[in-house]
Formats: C-alpha cells, sequence, structure tokens
C-alpha cells in the first residue's frame, strides 16, 4: 500500500470525505464528476492537520448546474463568481467553493482572466500554481479516488516545489505565484525545482503587473510563518525582493533570527527597515509601504518602531528614570515590539538594559499615561494669562519637567508653572 493509499484511507480523510459525500451523490445522480481539490487534498497526502476554513471543489457541471444542484443542500448561496465557474455555498457548517473545470489564461501585461470552461479536470489541474497543489480527490466515485497527473506525491515525498506545466507558462499565468514558491518554501520545507528557479530569475520584473495589494499580503502571508527564513531567501537570490522591497539583503536575512521573533508581519517588516537602517542606510518606511498600499495606521505604527528603534540601538548609557520616561512617552504601547526588534537586529544588550528599567520604573509608578494633571484652563488661571503662545510654552515645560521628577500633584503643577512663569519673566 503506498503512502498516498494510506492517507486516503486515514481517520483524517475518512472524516474530510465524509463531509465531501452528500454533495458527490448529488453530483454523482446527475452524472456529474465532482473533485475535492487544493490545500485540504495536499495536506492529507502530506499527513499535516486539514487547517482549511473552506473546501474547494472543482466539476464538469457548468456554473448553472451547479447552482441548481448545491441549492437544496446549501444553508446559504453565493453567486458572486459564477461569471468566473464558481458558486459558493454553505453546506453543513462548512463553505465550499465549487469551480468548472477551467482552462483559462491571462493576458500577458495584466492579471485579468480569459476565462474558458473544460470537461478535463486533468486540464484544470495544469492551470495551477505547483504540481503539490494539483492533486484531486474524486468524490462521486463508489471508492475515493486519488488524480494525480502531474506527480504532485512524488514532489511532496521529496520535498521538491515544481510547477504542473512549465513554469515559464505558469508564471505567465500568474506572476504573483513567484512570491507564493517562496512561501511555500519556507512553509513546507521544499526545495525550488532548479527550472522553477531559473524562471523566476528570468521574469522576476514581471511582477510589476500584479497590485501593490496582492503583493503585501503574499508577503504578510510568508512573514506570518513561523520561520519564514528560506522563503526570504528565495525572494532576495531570485531578484524578486527588488521588485517591492530592496531594503531586504542576505545580510539582514542571514543576521536576524526570524523563528525567536513573534509570528507578527508588521513586526518582521519593522525589524528588515530596523535593520537596514543599522547596516548604514535611510530608507524612507512610509513611502515604501505606501507604494504597497499599507494602511495609515499601519505606515504610522512602522515607522514610529523603526525610528524607536534606532533611538535604542544608539543609546549607549545607562537608563535612569528621566530617560525611560522620555523614550515611553506617546510610544508605551511601542517598547515590547522596539525592544524585540532591537534585539533581532543585533542591538541586544540596549534593548536588555532597556527592557529591565521599563520593568523596574513601571513597578513604581504607571507608565502608560504619562500626562500632566492640569490642562491649558488651570494653567491660564494660575498665570492670569489668555489663550497664546505663552500657555503652549507653560504646558510643554511642565510636561518636560513631569518626565524628569515622575507624577505630579495638581498643586505641584500649579506651583511649578507659576515658578516657572517667574523665571522666564526674570530673563534678560
Amino acid at each position: 500500500m503506498t503512502a498516498s493509499h494510506r492517507a486516503l484511507h486515514s481517520a483524517a480523510a475518512e472524516a474530510v470525505l465524509a463531509e465531501c459525500r452528500p454533495i458527490g451523490k448529488v453530483f454523482a445522480a446527475a452524472g456529474y464528476r465532482l473533485y475535492l481539490v487544493g490545500g485540504s487534498v495536499r495536506d492529507l497526502i502530506d499527513g499535516r492537520p486539514i487547517d482549511e476554513p473552506d473546501f474547494d471543489f472543482t466539476t464538469d457541471a457548468l456554473p448553472k448546474a451547479t447552482k441548481e444542484l448545491i441549492a437544496p443542500l446549501a444553508d446559504a448561496l453565493w453567486t458572486q463568481g459564477e461569471r468566473f465557474g464558481t458558486i459558493a455555498a454553505h453546506v453543513g457548517g462548512r463553505l465550499v467553493e465549487i469551480t468548472t473545470h477551467r482552462a483559462e489564461a491571462y493576458e500577458p501585461d495584466t492579471r485579468k482572466p480569459t476565462v474558458s470552461f473544460s470537461d478535463d479536470v486533468r486540464i484544470d489541474l495544469g492551470r495551477r500554481d505547483f504540481t503539490i497543489n494539483a492533486l484531486a480527490i474524486e468524490v462521486t466515485t463508489p471508492s475515493p479516488e486519488l488524480i494525480d497527473p502531474y506527480g504532485g506525491v512524488s514532489d511532496l515525498t521529496m520535498r521538491r516545489l515544481a510547477t504542473p506545466l512549465s513554469p515559464q507558462e505558469s508564471f505567465s499565468d500568474d506572476p504573483l505565484r513567484m512570491m507564493r514558491a517562496a512561501r511555500f518554501v519556507a512553509r513546507f520545507a521544499l526545495t525550488a525545482d532548479r527550472d522553477l528557479v531559473e524562471a523566476v530569475r528570468e521574469m522576476a520584473a514581471r511582477l510589476a503587473v500584479v497590485s501593490a495589494e496582492r503583493i503585501r499580503d503574499e508577503f504578510d502571508k510568508l512573514l506570518s510563518l513561523p520561520d519564514p527564513t528560506s522563503g526570504l531567501r528565495f525572494l532576495c537570490d531570485n531578484g524578486l525582493s527588488g521588485q517591492f522591497l530592496p531594503e531586504l539583503s542576505a545580510t539582514i536575512i542571514d543576521a536576524v533570527d526570524w523563528p525567536a521573533l513573534s509570528g507578527d508581519p508588521q513586526l518582521r517588516l519593522a525589524t528588515v527597515f530596523a535593520a537596514a537602517r543599522a547596516g548604514g542606510h535611510t530608507p524612507d518606511v512610509a513611502a515604501r509601504l505606501r507604494a504597497l498600499r499599507s494602511s495609515r495606521h499601519t505606515i504610522a505604527h512602522l515607522v514610529a518602531v523603526t525610528d524607536a528603534v534606532g533611538r535604542l540601538c544608539e543609546h549607549a548609557g545607562r537608563w535612569d528614570d528621566a530617560s525611560v520616561r522620555r523614550f515611553v512617552h506617546r510610544r508605551f504601547e511601542l517598547v515590547d515590539s522596539v525592544v524585540a526588534v532591537a534585539a533581532a537586529i543585533g542591538c541586544r544588550e540596549q534593548a536588555n538594559r532597556l527592557a529591565a528599567a521599563v520593568a523596574a520604573l513601571g513597578a513604581r509608578e504607571d507608565l502608560s499615561t504619562l500626562s500632566v494633571p492640569i490642562g491649558g484652563r488651570e494653567v491660564m488661571d494660575a498665570l492670569g494669562a489668555e489663550a497664546g503662545p505663552l500657555i503652549g510654552d507653560a504646558m510643554d515645560a511642565l510636561l518636560a519637567h513631569r518626565l524628569v521628577v515622575g507624577p505630579l500633584s495638581r498643586d505641584e503643577a500649579i506651583a511649578f508653572v507659576n515658578d516657572w512663569a517667574t523665571r522666564r519673566d526674570r530673563r534678560p
């Protein structure tokens, strides 16, 4: 019994196929074939837990027939993708997408598909990104049948990443597949086929036809993996990172302990920018993120983290209470991220000193809100002055004083403002 045969008869496979049987019976009764495809099949064959939130199927039934067949089983039905051959439904607590076999291609300089349908599952599987995803299980036969026309099972066994058709044709269909290859290399511990690598190097510039949003989202998926190191190397070594993130260098990839960082893609992206800055470069973080269509919140967050890491790495002395307060003021919620990134790029000693100083001072006073106990109106009353530059200067001086000495009572704050005004008036 082969490993793939055993996988099809495992407890995990039985559970999956049990969910598929009601749909399979309906399609079989109507004379159609239905195949489970996608990550669920790959993970079943590979012995991995099935963590896909939905099931993907392909069929020789046209969308109109699919809609009619699935409707009686569905709690809800979605037809937005019907013109591309896809009917989505909620069946038995599971989201399923059923797509008519495709034989589509893409316009050379866009990602607009020219959709045509096929009645051959092998043609459909040939349009998929990688051989390990070009696997199908027929669920309209009395017993499940694995369809593997492109050697996906063998590639899984050999931990090899290859494309069903030529890599040039696959990547022309969708250049984002080149970035997806990086993620699969890292996620499944695969070695990319030599022809695939050569095609990526030849076609890296084709990434320009992919929207910035899709590039950003695919890169985030890579950065979210427990260990993205090999995928990042793939991007860098084969000319892909230069298309959207030139700051990512082999030196940075090798210097950072990526698994030690949390799987937060923003934290890991901040590490790239901070490491580039520590290496003597001056990345325009905001401009790079705007080009990737990141949100304003993400841009502000990563700029703040990158700048704070730079300040921390340049801080050679001890952290007294005043310097701790100044550092965490208006960035308290960033401290953990700043410490983690600084440690990751080689400023571990500075990071440890800051973390210890923040913990020590935080045990004595609340560092999350370093505010003053009075506002502008009370300062105006204390000084007998109207709103204007004087009040703003007084508030700034009061905050600076509070960061030096720590928490103030209302009376202490008013006393300081009065004293500050007196000293100011005495200046020559």
